[in-house]
This record gives C-alpha cells, structure tokens and sequence, in this order.
C-alpha cells in the first residue's frame, strides 16, 4: 500500500516518504497540511496529493484538519509506530537526542552485554560506542522515521547496535524492525550477536564476510536502512558506505546513518567527496554524538550522519579493495607509548618491536609486565626507525 500511494503521486522519497506522513499524523493529529509539510520536510501540494490518495484508502478523515481514521489508526499500529513514538523525546543538550525515562533499562542492559562482549581491537580501529550511544543510535533511527521499519543492515558491528535495536524493542514492548542482517568479519561478535540475540525477539541475520570484498550476492539490494562506523580513513569510509549502498534497495530516500571520528579538514573534504560520489547527501549532522570506550587520541567522540540515497546512488567498490583500509596500514612513523605503570618509554609502528598498541597490549611492558601506556610524541623520522635498548628503561627521575 505505502509503494501505490508514493507511485500514485510520483513520489521520489517512496515509501519512507509515506511512513513519515503517517508517523506525522499519528504524533501531530489533529494537523494541517502546512504542519505536515513541516514535520517532513515534504513540500505542502505533495503532502496535500499524499493525504488525497490516503482518504481514498480510507485511512485519513475527510474532515479538516487531518487524523488517522480508525482503519489508519490500525495500518500505524501495523507499522509499529505506537510503540516508539510515546518513547521519543528530542532536547538540545549538545547531541540533540536525550533518552526517556522509559530506556534507561535499555542502558542498564546494554552495559551488561558490553561486559560479556569481545573486547575492541585497536588494530581495526575499533573503539567500542557508551551503552547511551548505542540508545541514542536507536532513538536518532526512530526519530527520523527509519525505524519502525523493514530490514536494517549493519556493515560492520562491532558496538552491537544490532542487540541495541532488540534490546529497545524488548523495552518496548515488541520488535522494531522485522529483520537485521548483520555483515562483520569477527565470528567472536557474530557468536555474541546470536546467542543474545535469540532471547530478544528480534530476527537477527549475522554474515561472517571480509568488506574488502563485495557483498554476497544474496544481501544486494535487499534492505530498507543500513548503518555503519567505518575504520576512520577516507579510504574506510568510501569502502564500508559503498558495501551499505549495495546492500539498499534500490531508489531514492532510504537512509544510511554513518558515524566518524573528527579529522582535519582536508581529511574531511576527502570523506564527504566520498559520500558525494557515491551519490549520497546529508539529511542531517550531528557533532559529538556518538562517546567511545577508551578513544582519547579522538577525545572519545565522533559525529553522527544522516545520509539519503538518491537517483544517483551507487556503490564505487564493485570488485575486491587492497589499499589500505585501517589508521595503522597507512602510518608510516612510530609513536612513542609511556607504560603508566613504571614510566617506561616504547615505541611502536613501523620497525619497532611491536607494531599496534594492541600487541603491546597483550605482551604487557617489557621493563615491568604491566600497564597501561600513555601515547606520546611521533618519533621524527630522522630518528632510528627500530628501538633502543633506552627505549624500554624507565625515564630517568626529574631532579627536585
């Protein structure tokens, strides 16, 4: 019904442009055609032939101005919108979305299942999202009419986002999408994602499956929404938005929620180039909102994109990609790491005994078999590319 209503007036948001109007009048009713114009964002005579083509399926009243009949009221209920649309409130508080009461054992839940998870790997840019982050996640879905919805992709989910949107609807009352399909390379978070997963009452489709490569031939095409929070290269955006785009249906107005880390402008230029060449453009940007687990170098946040397909979109990376793809293949410096236990000094990278912090990490301090470290200074490159045996003593004692 929501695909012959958008045909019949040539609608090029499609059906989630019908959603909104509907989502609209459930939140608003009694509204005027001016009102739902503004709630959507959908010029006034295409709302007016929307809510033409709705009274002719009986599901809005001829009487001005607009509600949902009771025929209307049900199709809603169908869609799952009555359950979210009482649990979503927006606040200016710097991330625009705050969570409602009625989610903080959501938040509760969620940490819990971040203890029991797989710890990030720093060597894939991975920084695990706050247990709020993940709730905002889901709220910024709802509030832009993603979500209730049909199927939602996630390329890469390494912050379980896929438990967050079950866990929501567990919270609710009832499932918010009727399935995700979840594309990651780590079978540890795939295992993690299906068994928790399974007691929630969402249907969740995990697919082990290396990005570089394109996606299986059987999630082409096959989604409503996807999100991801790509390695935070240029080259990682344009790979994992490009793997989200093959995974969409096909057409203008489905949605791609994109997070990213802060970069310096000409960085930035390169990743909206990006979004632009994919045929991709912002709905919506919002700064600091997501926080990460231990991503101080970043001071532990990013931003949150709301991205549209249009009549252009299309993915760049058909075939395998082999550049470099994570922050570590494309340094070529070493950085020095101070061990907080003890003070000592150790470099990593390129040429150095250990070449991520993660492997560092796991090894434990050379001098004191502890941690943790503290990044420091890039070492000049005029410098001896391999360590000292300095470079593992502990810093000499600053005199009194």
């Amino acid at each position: 019904m929501l695909t012959e209503v958008a045909d019949a007036v040539r609608l090029q948001e499609g059906p989630p442009g019908v959603r909104s109007v509907l989502r609209a009048l459930r939140r608003l009713a009694p509204a005027s055609t001016k009102d739902l114009s503004r709630a959507t964002g959908l010029p006034v005579p295409i709302v007016a032939a929307l809510g033409n083509e709705l009274r002719r399926r009986g599901l809005v009243t001829t009487q001005r101005p607009s509600r949902l009949t009771d025929a209307g009221q049900e199709l809603v209920a169908r869609l799952g919108m009555d359950l979210v649309l009482d649990a979503t409130c927006r606040a200016c508080d710097g991330r625009e979305l705050v969570i409602p009461d009625v989610l903080d054992e959501a938040v509760r839940r969620l940490r819990a299942l971040m203890e029991s998870g797989p710890a990030a790997d720093m060597a894939i840019d991975q920084s695990h999202c706050t247990a709020e982050t993940k709730v905002r996640r889901v709220l910024a879905l709802l509030t832009a009419g993603a979500l209730p919805g049909g199927s939602l992709l996630l390329i890469g989910d390494d912050d379980l986002i896929s438990l967050a949107v079950a866990v929501v609807g567990d919270v609710l009352g009832g499932p918010i999408v009727e399935q995700i399909t979840v594309v990651d390379i780590s079978e540890e978070i795939l295992d993690h994602i299906q068994k928790t997963a399974a007691g929630l009452g969402t249907r969740v489709e995990t697919v082990r499956h290396d990005l570089r490569l394109p996606l299986p031939a059987a999630l082409h095409g096959q989604h409503d929404v996807a999100m991801t929070d790509p390695p935070y290269t240029p080259e990682g955006a344009r790979l994992f938005l490009s793997r989200a785009v093959e995974g969409l249906r096909p057409g203008p107005a489905h949605s791609v929620f994109f997070s990213f880390g802060g970069k310096s402008p000409d960085e930035m230029l390169e990743v909206q180039r990006e979004i632009m060449a994919l045929g991709l453009v912002t709905n919506g940007y919002i700064r600091n909102f997501n926080e990460y687990e231990g991503s101080g170098i970043l001071g532990g946040v990013g931003f949150f994109q709301h991205l549209l397909t249009t009549t252009s979109t299309a993915p760049s990376h058909l075939g395998e990609f082999s550049g470099p793809l994570y922050t570590g293949d494309k340094r070529t410096r070493q950085r020095e790491y101070t061990c907080a236990a003890c003070d000592a000094r150790i470099r990593v990278g390129p040429g150095a005994r250990w070449t991520s912090v993660a492997a560092l990490r796991a090894d434990g301090c050379p001098n004191c078999g502890k941690g943790p470290f503290r990044p420091g200074r890039l070492v000049p490159a005029e410098e001896p590319a391999t360590p000292t045996s300095q470079d593992t003593a502990p810093a000499p004692t600053p005199a009194a």
